[in-house]
Protein backbone atom coordinates (compact mmCIF):
# COMPACT_ATOMS: atom_id res chain seq x y z
CA UNK A 1 0.00 0.00 0.00
CA UNK A 2 0.91 3.90 -0.82
CA UNK A 3 0.06 6.18 1.92
CA UNK A 4 0.47 9.85 1.35
CA UNK A 5 -0.15 11.94 4.63
CA UNK A 6 0.75 15.68 3.75
CA UNK A 7 -1.26 16.97 0.78
CA UNK A 8 -3.03 20.25 -0.53
CA UNK A 9 -5.81 21.45 -2.70
CA UNK A 10 -7.18 25.14 -3.53
CA UNK A 11 -8.76 25.66 -0.38
CA UNK A 12 -5.18 26.83 0.86
CA UNK A 13 -2.34 27.51 -1.47
CA UNK A 14 -2.50 24.29 -4.04
CA UNK A 15 -3.58 24.59 -7.06
CA UNK A 16 -5.74 21.49 -7.49
CA UNK A 17 -9.29 20.88 -6.47
CA UNK A 18 -10.40 17.96 -4.32
CA UNK A 19 -11.12 16.19 -7.69
CA UNK A 20 -8.27 16.54 -9.02
CA UNK A 21 -5.95 15.74 -6.42
CA UNK A 22 -7.92 12.31 -6.41
CA UNK A 23 -7.38 12.00 -9.81
CA UNK A 24 -3.71 12.63 -9.20
CA UNK A 25 -3.76 9.98 -6.33
CA UNK A 26 -5.20 7.44 -8.18
CA UNK A 27 -2.97 7.82 -11.36
CA UNK A 28 0.07 7.28 -8.66
CA UNK A 29 -1.31 4.66 -7.01
CA UNK A 30 -2.04 5.70 -3.51
CA UNK A 31 -4.40 3.79 -1.54
CA UNK A 32 -4.53 6.61 1.87
CA UNK A 33 -4.20 9.86 1.21
CA UNK A 34 -4.55 12.45 3.70
CA UNK A 35 -5.79 16.71 2.87
CA UNK A 36 -3.90 18.69 4.81
CA UNK A 37 -4.47 22.23 3.56
CA UNK A 38 -2.62 25.19 5.68
CA UNK A 39 -4.73 26.53 8.54
CA UNK A 40 -8.11 25.12 6.67
CA UNK A 41 -10.27 22.47 6.90
CA UNK A 42 -12.50 23.52 4.27
CA UNK A 43 -11.65 20.54 1.38
CA UNK A 44 -11.99 17.68 4.06
CA UNK A 45 -15.79 16.97 3.88
CA UNK A 46 -16.16 17.18 -0.03
CA UNK A 47 -12.70 15.09 -1.21
CA UNK A 48 -13.89 12.32 1.64
CA UNK A 49 -17.45 12.69 -0.17
CA UNK A 50 -15.83 12.17 -3.45
CA UNK A 51 -12.38 9.56 -2.29
CA UNK A 52 -15.34 6.21 -2.66
CA UNK A 53 -15.57 7.58 -7.19
CA UNK A 54 -11.40 6.90 -7.13
CA UNK A 55 -10.76 4.17 -4.17
CA UNK A 56 -8.70 6.32 -2.54
CA UNK A 57 -8.90 6.41 0.76
CA UNK A 58 -9.22 9.78 2.43
CA UNK A 59 -8.05 10.75 5.87
CA UNK A 60 -9.45 14.50 7.16
CA UNK A 61 -6.78 16.88 8.50
CA UNK A 62 -5.08 20.53 8.87
CA UNK A 63 -1.05 22.03 8.01
CA UNK A 64 -0.91 24.28 11.07
CA UNK A 65 1.40 27.27 10.72
CA UNK A 66 3.51 28.09 13.57
CA UNK A 67 6.63 29.59 14.42
CA UNK A 68 9.86 28.83 16.34
CA UNK A 69 11.69 31.99 17.29
CA UNK A 70 11.00 33.70 13.70
CA UNK A 71 11.07 30.20 11.86
CA UNK A 72 8.26 28.51 10.67
CA UNK A 73 7.23 25.08 11.40
CA UNK A 74 4.69 23.38 10.93
CA UNK A 75 2.46 21.07 12.47
CA UNK A 76 0.27 18.33 10.44
CA UNK A 77 -2.85 17.47 12.48
CA UNK A 78 -5.10 14.46 11.32
CA UNK A 79 -8.50 13.85 12.73
CA UNK A 80 -9.54 11.26 15.03
CA UNK A 81 -12.42 9.25 14.20
CA UNK A 82 -11.85 11.13 10.77
CA UNK A 83 -14.24 13.77 11.98
CA UNK A 84 -13.12 17.74 11.87
CA UNK A 85 -13.05 19.03 15.46
CA UNK A 86 -15.18 21.76 15.82
CA UNK A 87 -11.92 23.72 17.62
CA UNK A 88 -10.41 23.13 13.96
CA UNK A 89 -13.00 24.44 11.91
CA UNK A 90 -13.59 27.65 14.08
CA UNK A 91 -9.86 28.24 13.83
CA UNK A 92 -10.20 28.04 10.07
CA UNK A 93 -12.55 30.34 9.50
CA UNK A 94 -10.69 33.37 11.80
CA UNK A 95 -7.64 32.61 10.08
CA UNK A 96 -9.50 32.44 6.90
CA UNK A 97 -10.78 36.37 7.92
CA UNK A 98 -7.18 37.20 9.01
CA UNK A 99 -5.38 36.23 5.98
CA UNK A 100 -7.89 37.45 3.55
CA UNK A 101 -7.49 40.96 5.36
CA UNK A 102 -3.90 41.03 5.19
CA UNK A 103 -3.34 40.00 1.92
CA UNK A 104 -5.46 43.10 0.44
CA UNK A 105 -3.28 44.92 2.81
CA UNK A 106 -0.34 43.72 1.66
CA UNK A 107 -1.30 43.74 -2.33
CA UNK A 108 -2.51 46.77 -1.81
CA UNK A 109 0.60 48.47 -0.63
CA UNK A 110 2.73 46.31 -3.90
CA UNK A 111 0.62 48.44 -5.64
CA UNK A 112 1.11 51.70 -4.52
CA UNK A 113 4.59 51.40 -3.41
CA UNK A 114 6.05 49.49 -6.28
CA UNK A 115 3.20 50.70 -9.19
CA UNK A 116 2.78 47.14 -10.04
CA UNK A 117 -0.38 45.69 -11.25
CA UNK A 118 -2.76 43.51 -9.04
CA UNK A 119 -5.70 41.92 -9.43
CA UNK A 120 -7.23 41.57 -6.18
CA UNK A 121 -10.56 40.52 -6.77
CA UNK A 122 -8.94 37.27 -8.73
CA UNK A 123 -6.40 36.60 -5.55
CA UNK A 124 -9.50 36.28 -3.84
CA UNK A 125 -10.99 34.16 -5.85
CA UNK A 126 -8.25 31.53 -6.40
CA UNK A 127 -8.34 29.94 -3.10
CA UNK A 128 -10.16 30.06 -0.11
CA UNK A 129 -7.40 30.40 2.66
CA UNK A 130 -4.86 33.25 0.41
CA UNK A 131 -0.91 32.79 0.99
CA UNK A 132 1.77 34.68 -0.15
CA UNK A 133 2.17 32.03 -2.59
CA UNK A 134 -1.34 33.20 -3.99
CA UNK A 135 0.00 36.66 -3.73
CA UNK A 136 2.83 35.55 -5.51
CA UNK A 137 1.00 33.73 -8.33
CA UNK A 138 -1.10 37.14 -8.98
CA UNK A 139 1.73 39.47 -8.89
CA UNK A 140 4.04 37.24 -11.46
CA UNK A 141 0.40 36.91 -14.01
CA UNK A 142 -0.48 40.99 -13.73
CA UNK A 143 3.35 41.69 -14.74
CA UNK A 144 4.41 39.17 -16.65
CA UNK A 145 7.04 38.03 -14.44
CA UNK A 146 8.61 34.41 -13.53
CA UNK A 147 8.10 33.46 -10.08
CA UNK A 148 11.47 34.34 -9.04
CA UNK A 149 11.35 38.32 -10.29
CA UNK A 150 7.72 38.36 -8.36
CA UNK A 151 9.26 36.69 -5.22
CA UNK A 152 11.03 39.86 -3.56
CA UNK A 153 7.40 41.91 -3.70
CA UNK A 154 5.74 38.97 -1.04
CA UNK A 155 9.26 38.69 0.80
CA UNK A 156 9.87 39.83 4.11
CA UNK A 157 12.42 42.37 2.75
CA UNK A 158 9.64 44.27 0.51
CA UNK A 159 8.74 47.11 1.81
CA UNK A 160 4.74 46.03 1.10
CA UNK A 161 5.20 43.00 3.48
CA UNK A 162 2.96 43.17 6.23
CA UNK A 163 3.76 40.54 9.03
CA UNK A 164 1.06 37.80 9.48
CA UNK A 165 -0.16 36.75 13.19
CA UNK A 166 2.60 34.02 14.70
CA UNK A 167 1.31 31.21 16.63
CA UNK A 168 4.25 30.03 18.53
CA UNK A 169 5.18 25.85 18.10
CA UNK A 170 3.37 25.28 21.89
CA UNK A 171 0.22 27.51 21.23
CA UNK A 172 -0.36 25.53 18.18
CA UNK A 173 0.30 22.19 19.64
CA UNK A 174 -1.90 22.84 22.69
CA UNK A 175 -4.82 24.19 20.32
CA UNK A 176 -4.45 21.06 17.85
CA UNK A 177 -4.49 18.72 21.63
CA UNK A 178 -7.03 20.43 22.82
CA UNK A 179 -8.73 19.21 19.73
CA UNK A 180 -8.01 15.89 20.18
CA UNK A 181 -5.79 15.72 16.77
CA UNK A 182 -2.64 14.05 16.29
CA UNK A 183 0.47 15.70 15.60
CA UNK A 184 2.50 15.18 13.42
CA UNK A 185 6.25 17.50 12.58
CA UNK A 186 6.26 18.07 9.41
CA UNK A 187 9.32 18.01 6.95
CA UNK A 188 11.72 18.72 9.57
CA UNK A 189 14.41 18.59 7.19
CA UNK A 190 13.29 22.08 6.58
CA UNK A 191 14.19 23.30 9.75
CA UNK A 192 17.49 24.53 11.08
CA UNK A 193 19.59 22.46 13.28
CA UNK A 194 18.50 25.16 16.40
CA UNK A 195 14.64 24.50 15.72
CA UNK A 196 15.10 21.13 14.96
CA UNK A 197 16.47 20.55 18.25
CA UNK A 198 14.36 22.58 20.40
CA UNK A 199 10.74 21.91 19.15
CA UNK A 200 11.35 17.92 18.73
CA UNK A 201 11.31 17.89 22.68
CA UNK A 202 7.94 19.58 22.70
CA UNK A 203 5.44 16.12 22.69
CA UNK A 204 4.64 15.48 18.83
CA UNK A 205 2.72 12.85 18.40
CA UNK A 206 4.42 11.95 15.08
CA UNK A 207 7.27 13.24 12.40
CA UNK A 208 7.20 13.01 8.97
CA UNK A 209 10.63 11.16 8.71
CA UNK A 210 9.95 10.52 4.60
CA UNK A 211 9.79 13.46 2.80
CA UNK A 212 11.13 14.90 -0.73
CA UNK A 213 13.72 17.35 -0.04
CA UNK A 214 15.29 14.86 2.87
CA UNK A 215 19.14 14.86 2.06
CA UNK A 216 21.27 11.79 3.05
CA UNK A 217 20.87 10.16 6.25
CA UNK A 218 17.75 12.17 7.40
CA UNK A 219 15.40 9.56 7.20
CA UNK A 220 17.42 7.26 9.63
CA UNK A 221 18.24 10.23 11.75
CA UNK A 222 14.36 11.23 12.08
CA UNK A 223 13.71 7.72 12.66
CA UNK A 224 16.02 7.31 15.59
CA UNK A 225 14.47 10.14 16.83
CA UNK A 226 10.80 9.07 16.49
CA UNK A 227 11.92 6.24 19.16
CA UNK A 228 13.79 7.96 21.38
CA UNK A 229 10.89 10.83 21.89
CA UNK A 230 7.86 7.75 21.62
CA UNK A 231 6.54 9.21 18.44
CA UNK A 232 4.63 7.48 15.26
CA UNK A 233 6.59 7.81 11.98
CA UNK A 234 5.05 9.54 9.33
CA UNK A 235 5.29 10.26 5.38
CA UNK A 236 4.47 13.10 3.04
CA UNK A 237 4.70 14.09 -0.50
CA UNK A 238 3.45 18.13 0.34
CA UNK A 239 2.06 18.08 -3.05
CA UNK A 240 0.31 21.24 -4.16
CA UNK A 241 -0.08 20.43 -7.75
CA UNK A 242 2.63 22.64 -9.18
CA UNK A 243 6.25 22.24 -10.21
CA UNK A 244 7.77 24.15 -6.87
CA UNK A 245 6.26 20.84 -4.86
CA UNK A 246 6.75 16.95 -5.30
CA UNK A 247 3.52 15.13 -6.93
CA UNK A 248 1.92 13.00 -4.69
CA UNK A 249 2.54 9.59 -4.01
CA UNK A 250 6.16 10.70 -4.08
CA UNK A 251 7.00 9.79 -0.25
CA UNK A 252 4.94 7.40 1.28
CA UNK A 253 4.26 4.49 4.45
CA UNK A 254 3.55 1.15 3.78
CA UNK A 255 0.73 -0.74 5.50
CA UNK A 256 2.69 -1.89 8.77
CA UNK A 257 4.09 1.30 8.86
CA UNK A 258 0.68 3.32 9.03
CA UNK A 259 -1.27 0.71 10.96
CA UNK A 260 0.12 2.97 14.35
CA UNK A 261 -1.01 6.15 13.21
CA UNK A 262 -4.48 4.50 11.87
CA UNK A 263 -4.63 2.93 15.77
CA UNK A 264 -4.38 6.12 17.15
CA UNK A 265 -7.31 7.82 14.97
CA UNK A 266 -9.33 5.07 15.73
CA UNK A 267 -9.66 4.29 11.73
CA UNK A 268 -9.73 0.63 10.88
CA UNK A 269 -10.58 1.33 7.34
CA UNK A 270 -7.56 -0.16 5.48
CA UNK A 271 -6.97 -4.21 3.89
CA UNK A 272 -3.36 -5.34 3.56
Amino acid sequence: MKIDLHNHTNNSDGVLSEEELLIKAKENNVDIMALTDHDSVFGCDKIYELSSKYGVKIIKGLELSTYYKKEPVHIVCLFKDNIIPQGMLDFSITNDNNRRNRAVKMMKNIEEIYGLKVDIEALLKENKIITRANMLRNVAKCNNMTYDEASFYISNDSKAYIPSSKLSVKDGLKIAKDAGCLTILAHPCLLSNEAYNEVVTYGFDGIEVRYPSNKEGDEEKFINDAKKYNMVISAGSDCHGDSTHADVGTSTLDYHEFLPIAKKLNLYLMEE
